[in-house]
């Protein structure tokens, strides 16, 4: 479960230094690109959005197969590792009413917030709207969601356990 924590930490903060220069240690002038060795990527679609400390980006569409919008079985399942209350949240109806009446509460309990699916870019504004004050990343959970047996959002994960 820590390795969870750490692999959550690292994908929140990757967007940080995503933009950083690269520094050159040693040049012998033999070098190539790496370019043709790798293997081609599909086209996807890149939306950025302004967010108050500067810009974010991420990829569209935005999903987790393992979940879907519905009941989730609250568990008092203690995850210790959870430095602060994490909330999941998709852009479908359900998830919006959710995060509208806790919002105030997500914001007392410190909480950060996944957008695990999202269609469009309006989708995504739509929500991060709702989500004012929140610090809230469009990002799958597909991997940590399978290791906890996450079906179901919105959900709020805290120390405690998870709850709807």
């Amino acid at each position: 479960m820590r390795g969870l924590f750490g692999l959550l930490c690292l994908l929140l903060c990757l967007g940080a230094h995503a933009r950083e220069p690269l520094t050159v240690i040693y040049d012998s002038g033999d070098t190539l690109p790496l370019e043709p060795y790798l293997p081609k990527r599909a086209p996807q679609e890149k939306v950025t959005t302004q967010k108050k400390n500067g810009q974010l980006a991420f990829n569209l569409p935005i999903t987790t197969p393992s979940m879907q919008p519905g009941k989730a079985t609250v568990t008092p399942k203690a995850l210790r590792y959870l430095q602060q209350p994490l909330f999941l949240v998709g852009a479908d109806q359900v998830s919006r009413d959710w995060l509208a009446e806790r919002r105030e509460q997500l914001i007392q309990l410190g909480a950060v917030g996944l957008l695990v699916e999202a269609k469009d870019r309006q989708e995504v504004e739509a929500v991060l709207a709702i989500a004012e004050g929140l610090r809230l990343v469009p990002a799958s959970a597909e991997g940590f969601a399978a290791k906890l047996g996450l079906t179901h959002y919105p959900i709020l994960l805290s120390k405690e356990g998870w709850e709807q």
